[in-house]
């Protein structure tokens, strides 16, 4: 399955597109936003209708690693004579909160941080968030560069709330829908000087704001991605791996009383192999956890350091300049640095439970079904309560065809980030190169000569960019590239 895993991207945060009807207003004000905030000490000086001179769409990681850049570049007076807002549609920052199992560790050194790659002096390093937490010196103490999850992403909360109470430009609850040309009558010029920004309250999408922005900066995040033999109506008894934890307490509750209680896990990659660690400890011993994926073997992800620099930031460079084959096979050959691998010490965890299981006494509980593709996925009732049959095909014998039956069924299928940034550009398809979305290697995407306004992405440029392009790694040199180009630094 070439998919995304949560190796250390950025998925969580998107801004997803709403279809309920609904009309549009232009307007500058927050007050469409959950929580409103005073955007700047200066704002209440400027006209009414004054466009913004920055609007970043979502506030996930690559979001907060521009804020920082914006803070850690501009003094505060500077700063004051800007108008700049950060839209989220969720309720306060997080991330991979669906996934923060315990005892699960990031994949990255902390050391790759919001701030420390481009200045280690930053008040915005892990370091001196650890110092701030009165824990700096036990984390010494453990004697390791790769926190807990649950840890690091209270590192980022804890960054996007510093954001807030420096430069209070941060709208939670609001979901942007889409980019447009705003009308003729919001300009005077033959050049378009300002892109409008359309969001709607996501508690309430028939409440929209469209915003005027000099600059706008795309950073969607992805959704959860099911193969297409999942139903488009999902049961409840299905959930993707993003929302897991979310609904491991209804699991839970549906398996407890339950003689015997079967769980499909599909996938390879380091998601997967956490919630089938997680169910084989917590799940009743009258249940039993399917791993179903098609290659021959759950492999291990490549994290050596020769290989491992491909990751850093000066790396761009050498992939932008590739042509679309080469980078391709690039691809293709760093491929088991992210997608569908595990990192080895789980796998010695997995392994070490499924030898286990052989010895006199004891029970089947967590099965490996190795070579398997999912084929169809059906829901049905069964004297009263629902069951999930799987059919499944043996990629190397095609004619070995098994259907089984599960109480519940997990997809750890990876994310999807092309849709979305096709509904959010669909505005400006006119004014798209051959209608395409063409990114340089500053990430910003290339529109038609009379388009004054600047439109940057972040976190969906893989293609020409390079694999570090939807992970942490180089968020901090990246959010500084981007500050330098819109504030001409």
């Amino acid at each position: 399955m070439a998919t995304s895993d949560i190796r250390d991207g950025s998925a969580s945060m998107t801004s997803e597109t709403s279809t309920s009807p609904s009309s549009t207003s232009v307007s500058d004000s927050c007050s469409s936003a959950s929580s409103p905030v005073d955007l700047t000490p200066s704002e209440s000086e400027l006209p009414g209708s004054a466009p913004y001179d920055l609007i970043v769409v979502g506030f996930g990681p690559a979001s907060v690693s521009i804020a920082i850049a914006i803070l850690d570049t501009l003094s505060p007076e500077s700063r004051h004579t800007y108008r700049m807002l950060f839209l989220e549609k969720q309720s306060e920052f997080t991330w991979h909160g669906g996934m923060l199992l315990p005892h699960a560790r990031m994949q990255i050194s902390f050391i790759k941080d919001f701030a420390t790659m481009r200045d280690p002096t930053s008040k915005f390093t892990f370091m001196n968030y650890l110092h701030a937490k009165g824990r700096l010196l036990d984390f010494v103490n453990l004697g390791t560069f790769y926190p807990l999850r649950e840890e690091y992403e209270d590192y980022m909360r804890w960054c996007a709330n510093l954001v807030q109470q420096e430069a209070q430009c941060i709208v939670y609850g609001e979901t942007v829908i889409g980019l447009s040309a705003p009308e003729q009558e919001y300009f005077t010029t033959e050049k378009i000087p300002h892109l409008a920004v359309t969001s709607a309250r996501t508690c309430d999408p028939s409440r929209r704001t469209t915003r005027l922005a000099r600059n706008v900066v795309l950073c969607p995040g992805a959704r959860p991605q099911f193969p297409a033999c999942f139903p488009k109506e999902l049961t409840s008894r299905i959930c993707h791996s993003a929302e897991f934890l979310y609904r491991s307490a209804t699991l839970m509750t549906l398996a407890s009383p339950a003689a015997s209680f079967s769980v499909a896990v599909v996938g390879a990659g380091q998601s997967a192999a956490e919630i089938a660690q997680y169910l084989h400890a917590n799940l009743p011993l009258g249940s039993h956890i399917d791993m179903i994926f098609p290659a021959l073997a759950l492999r291990p992800s490549d994290d050596s350091p020769f290989v491992n620099e491909i990751f850093n930031p000066e790396a761009v460079d050498g992939i932008y300049s590739l042509s679309d084959d080469q980078r391709r096979e690039m691809f293709k050959e760093h491929k088991a640095t992210n997608y569908s691998v595990v990192r080895s010490d789980l796998l010695g965890t997995l392994y070490a439970t499924v030898y286990a299981q052989k010895l006199p006494g004891h029970t089947t509980r967590l099965r490996i079904k190795n070579s398997q593709s999912v084929e169809e996925v059906e829901v049905i009732d069964k004297q009263g309560c629902e069951k999930i049959i799987l059919k499944l095909r043996d990629r190397y014998h095609p004619g070995r065809v098994e259907t089984a039956e599960y109480d519940f069924v997990v997809a750890a299928t990876g994310y999807d980030k092309s849709a979305i940034v096709t509904e959010l550009l669909s505005g400006l398809k006119r004014y798209l190169t051959a209608n395409e979305v063409v990114v340089d290697r500053g990430y910003r995407v290339k529109l038609d000569a009379n388009v004054e306004a600047r439109l940057w992405m972040q976190g969906c440029n893989e293609a020409t960019h390079g694999l570090s392009d939807t992970l942490l790694s180089i968020m901090a040199v990246r959010g500084k590239e981007i500050v330098d180009q819109i504030f001409n630094k």
